[in-house]
């Protein structure tokens, strides 16, 4: 690993008298965490005697994301792991490790005494096991090191330390991209593609800022731009299917084709067609058998069968196409049974990874790579354009859509994250 020499805010951070507590928040890939590493290992040499501690999330993430840099920082004679222990030696000075994902999570810290600590993903990490770790530090020179990325300003992060600043022995950095002068400008291209203006992402990831996921989900969305239909000399590659599923609620199915146009080097995914059945409107309520046959029919183009297998069909019946997967929706285990007996073998359970979805989906509708048929999708362009966040959600620091005219934009989140 090569050692990239630490400039400018990085520099500043590392050679600056730390405060108490110190928070390093902002843009992602913006080095917050290498300068932090760099930091903490100047204190491993240098501090008296007393307890270390690292906190991550998780143990695993904690490695992945700090112990492994270390380690190449320091090389594999300075570094010890000891997994089975909790613990790992650094310049021959132990560190504790812990991870703290859920709220009971400072139960294990109870009672500790510590100089030094430095918590990863800070804004993963429960409120309680904050406080606790921070009556913790009680030895004389202790500090706290975090890094983490912006959440919604309800969050107790920015509510109880960055906005209290002025009164607490707190020292808060903001990096954004622009700290990171090694990242390449075609990587930080790509970074804001993939967390598109006109989105909470952006602000966030991109700038750095602690904002409320407020309004519309996608809001960058236009109709006039993002809709449109294949080239007609094209043929798709592949079709993924998405459904969400209800019986007293709507139902509602997509599928995505995949062309390849001319010109674009990534492929480009159309929302060639929509299924939305919502019982409480016709007055009709359909059975998991019901929906698998249209389920079947659906999946081809012709709304035909194909010897139980559905498939596209096109001019001279000589080429078909069978969805590669059905992503149903996880609560939907007796349906997903269902399609699987009546012979639709790629139906599974979909990731409902939701914030995931949101902003994968916004990044390909800003990149282009995703383009609707409004004319075969009309109930998703108007979630689309109506989609929001859940207020109530927000105020308690929680970043939520709501739960209102969603199915078809779940079928798509379902479809999308299979990609």
């Amino acid at each position: 690993m090569s050692l990239q020499v630490p400039v400018g805010k990085q520099r500043n951070f590392i050679l600056e008298e730390p405060a108490r507590i110190n928070l390093l928040t902002g843009s992602v890939r913006s080095t917050k965490t290498w300068a932090v590493n760099l930091k903490v290992l100047k204190d491993i040499v240098s501090l008296p005697d007393g307890n270390i501690l690292f906190v991550g999330n998780t143990g695993t993430s904690l490695y992945r994301n700090v112990l492994s840099q270390i380690k190449d920082l320091v090389g594999k004679a300075n570094f010890e792991m000891r997994a089975g222990k909790k613990e790992c030696e650094i310049f021959g000075r132990t560190v504790w490790i812990e991870g703290a994902d859920n709220v009971s999570s400072y139960k294990k810290i109870e009672g500790e005494s510590l100089l030094m600590a430095y918590i990863d993903e800070w804004s993963t990490i429960p409120e309680s096991f904050t406080n606790m770790l921070l009556s913790r530090l009680s030895d004389p020179g202790a500090r706290l090191y975090g890094t983490c990325n912006p959440e919604t300003p309800r969050h107790y992060l920015y509510k109880n330390f960055i906005q209290r600043s002025d009164e607490l022995n707190i020292k808060v950095w903001k990096f954004t991209l622009d700290d990171n002068p090694y990242l390449p400008l075609e990587y930080k291209r790509d970074l804001e593609k993939e967390y598109p203006k006109g989105t909470v992402f952006y602000d966030r990831f991109i700038l750095g800022n602690w904002v409320a996921a407020e309004g519309r989900v996608f809001g960058l969305f236009d109709k006039g731009k993002h809709c449109g239909v294949p080239p007609a000399t094209l043929r798709p590659k592949e079709l993924r299917i998405g459904a969400d599923y209800g019986t007293h609620n709507a139902c509602a199915f997509v599928a995505l084709e995949k062309y390849l146009v001319p010109g674009r080097t990534k492929p480009t995914w159309y929302v060639a067609r929509e299924y939305y059945w919502d019982s409480v409107v016709e007055h009709a309520q359909k059975t998991d058998a019901d929906y698998s046959k249209d389920m079947a029919k659906f999946a081809s183009e012709q709304w035909g069968y194909s010897s139980g297998q559905p498939g596209i069909t096109y001019g001279d019946n000589t080429q078909k196409m069978y969805a590669s997967t059905i992503e149903v929706d996880p609560s939907a285990a007796s349906f997903i049974l269902q399609l699987q007996r009546d012979g639709l073998h790629k139906a599974r359970t979909a990731d409902n990874d939701v914030l995931g979805g949101i902003r994968k989906i916004a990044s390909m509708i800003g990149n282009g790579d995703l383009i609707i048929n409004s004319e075969k999708c009309p109930v998703l362009v108007s979630e689309m354009e109506t989609y929001a966040w859940d207020q109530s959600a927000a105020d308690r620091g929680e970043d939520k859509p709501q739960k209102i005219d969603d199915h078809v934009v779940d079928a798509l989140k379902y479809a999308v994250n299979s990609i």
